[in-house]
């Protein structure tokens, strides 16, 4: 055990978050924390880093565990060069290396004093030192600074200016690279992904793997990215009604065993509530009669059975569609020669051209930086080409999402960002209106200044929606929205017969949405048909060209032993990988055989002669527990064998 949370409860103000939440995170765990905005995550993360005291329950932490959390990470500010910024985090490895080279001038000093006995003991004490500063990485702790620096999208050219003159995005870099560095026991970290690109977001993905399978390090990560989730977390926390909630697995696996619990659940739920009618049917008929001794012995029986509640439906759930005021022509919005920029800065890309029609549905990817943001404010006719023309096409209606939600009349109320845009619309009208996207009641009087990011970006979207647009320009669409809420976004968004051109970092997202990709790359933006995965294995099989025509261009002039020993290899090769495809097939089978046992046994639980009964309740649960250690050994196994063969195929 790294640490435990047991019955924790806090509250602000007159609002319980959480009411009776236990849980406990073992070693080598990297562990994702998910629930709707609002259901406490950042709470939990903060009573597990000790900054947040509990109203009540208790937080236990394993001796010699410690926590590195970005609240807590030094904000970048004065003079000191990034690059020494973010090697302070291995500072306990330099204060090794200059002990080293302390005892190391002793001992030349003692050496050519001839004194063995002191000489002796500086030997031996060197060794310790030595040992404890290779065992942490020492003599990699240089590249390992760089390797992160480039990793998170800081770039060599950056590393020597003083900190203090980074851009905000830079900054919050510069802390994540300098906590990723840290020999914390635990990485908390909320929402990592928010300032980094794609191309961060799989170093970070790669980084926290090999942190837990080679140093055995653990991380609490919160993250509304399902990509990062499912690439990183070996078990999902979920926040729910004041709980925490525990599944095996990464956040497919949470998701497809959490509908299997409810289902189990609510069948549960409903055989018992059937039972708790017919035995309070028979104490009415008998308390009075002759069988009162059976009836007040089943009384008793209700009073210590532990209710089984039924899944909730959750009441608050976001649930819109964006319909057209009325339908576009096929030509919905050109592009001609359009150079996106700012006068102040030049040109960010050449000369474009581009043709939006009817079901189009474009993601805008490229690097942080690159000029998504420009080219979509571009599009969208907010911001004027430094050359070319936007021509929408007729009939268009245009709706844009700004990430930075410049569109929110900040001092009114969430009522008013509705009515604004019809006078005619009655309050009732704005009301019912506002509660598809979960503003009810009272809510609907705060000033918009006082909403979350969460709440801000479905008050935006809702403005959208009211417009009827055929044609979305979204930027970033879904930062700030919880998981619950990114899902109903892409199913509206799934249903929308119009054009849409969006920028996400979100790669489940873009899988979901887009049908091209606008790929921004070397100042330069190209269309590609498909979405984001497609792109990724366009990318990998250019990567992959050049090596294979080098190796078909040389091969013509190696010896005969040169061949004769390639194709031995690639026998070889292919013996090995036919081997691992064969244990990856079977452990499929088990885990497959595993899963299904768990589900037989969480079956058993639901029914009244096994949860009636403690004994069998108990040998049950015992069973599971165990059967569930074996899932996630034979599941981190599976992981392993699945990660060496597609390195395999990339190579």
């Amino acid at each position: 055990m790294l640490y435990r949370l047991e019955g924790i409860r806090k509250g602000f103000g007159s609002k319980e978050v959480l009411t009776d939440a236990t849980w406990q995170h073992d070693p080598e765990r990297v562990v994702g924390l998910v629930g709707r905005n609002g259901a406490g995550k950042s709470t939990v993360l903060s009573i597990v880093a000790g900054t947040l005291e509990p109203d009540g329950g208790r937080r236990l932490v394993a001796s010699g565990t410690t926590f590195a959390t970005l609240e807590q990470a030094v904000e970048p500010e004065g003079d000191e060069p990034l690059r020494a910024f973010v090697a302070r985090a291995q500072e306990g490895l330099a204060l090794l290396a200059a002990e080293m080279a302390r005892l190391e001038e002793a001992i030349a000093t003692h050496g050519a004093a001839r004194d063995e006995a002191a000489l002796s003991a500086l030997l031996a004490e060197h060794d310790e030192v030595r040992e404890r500063f290779e065992r942490g990485g020492g003599w990699e702790a240089d590249s390992r600074v760089e390797r992160v620096l480039t990793g998170v999208g800081l770039p060599r050219a950056s590393w020597d200016r003083p900190v203090g003159e980074l851009s905000g995005g830079q900054k919050h870099r510069a802390q994540i690279a300098r906590m990723l560095l840290s020999d914390a026991s635990v990485l908390l970290l909320d929402e990592p992904t928010n300032h980094l690109d794609v191309a961060g977001i799989e170093f970070l993905e790669v980084w926290l793997n090999e942190r837990r399978d080679q140093a055995g390090a653990s991380a609490l990560v919160v993250s509304h990215d399902r990509r990062f989730l499912d690439a990183v977390a070996d078990r999902i926390v979920e926040v729910a009604h004041g709980r925490l909630f525990d599944y095996p697995g990464n956040y497919d696996a949470y998701r497809k065993l959490k509908d299997e619990r409810d289902r189990v659940r609510a069948k549960a739920a409903d055989q018992q509530k059937k039972l708790v009618e017919r035995t309070e049917d028979f104490i009415r008929r008998n308390i009075a009669g002759q069988k009162t001794k059976q009836a007040q012995s089943r009384r008793k029986m209700l009073a210590r059975l532990e209710r089984i509640e039924a899944p909730s439906e959750d009441a608050n759930e976001v649930v819109f569609r964006f319909d057209e005021a009325r339908a576009s022509g096929d030509r919905v919005l050109e592009a001609r020669d359009v150079v996106p920029g700012y006068p102040e800065t030049g040109p960010l890309l050449a000369p474009l051209s581009l043709l939006l029609r009817r079901g189009d549905r474009v993601a805008v990817w490229g690097p942080n930086g690159c000029g998504k943001t420009t080219l979509l404010k571009t599009l969208a006719r907010v911001l004027p080409p430094l050359s070319g023309s936007v021509v929408p096409g007729v009939g268009v209606l245009v709706g844009y999402y700004d990430q930075e939600m410049a569109d929110l009349p900040g001092s009114a109320r969430v009522l008013d960002a509705v009515t604004d845009l019809d006078p005619t619309l009655t309050d009732g009208e704005a009301r019912d209106f506002l509660a598809l996207f979960d503003f009810r009641g009272d809510e609907v009087e705060q000033k918009v200044t006082s909403l979350s990011g969460g709440e801000k970006g479905r008050l935006s979207l809702s403005r959208i929606v009211f417009g009827g647009s055929n044609l979305l320009l979204l930027d970033e669409p879904t930062n700030h929205l919880d998981l619950d809420a990114r899902e109903q976004l892409e199913e509206a968004l799934s249903a929308f017969e119009g054009a849409i051109a969006f920028v996400s970092h979100d790669r489940w997202f873009v899988d979901r949405i887009a049908n091209q990709v606008l790929e921004i790359r070397d100042g330069r933006a190209e269309l590609e048909l498909g979405n984001y995965s497609d792109l990724l294995r366009r990318r990998q099989e250019e990567a992959a060209a050049p090596a294979a025509e080098r190796v078909a261009a040389e091969a013509p002039m190696g010896a005969a032993a040169l061949a004769r020993r390639a194709a031995k290899d690639a026998k070889a090769v292919q013996r090995d990988r036919a081997k691992a495809e064969r244990r990856r097939d079977a452990l499929e089978e088990e885990i497959s055989r595993i899963e299904e046992s768990i589900r037989n046994l969480d079956l058993s639980l639901a029914s009244p002669e096994v949860y009636l009964d403690g004994g069998r309740t108990r040998a049950v649960k015992a069973q599971r527990e165990e059967l569930t250690k074996l899932l996630a050994a034979r599941m981190g196994e599976w992981e392993e064998t699945a990660r060496r063969l597609s390195e395999e195929v990339s190579a």
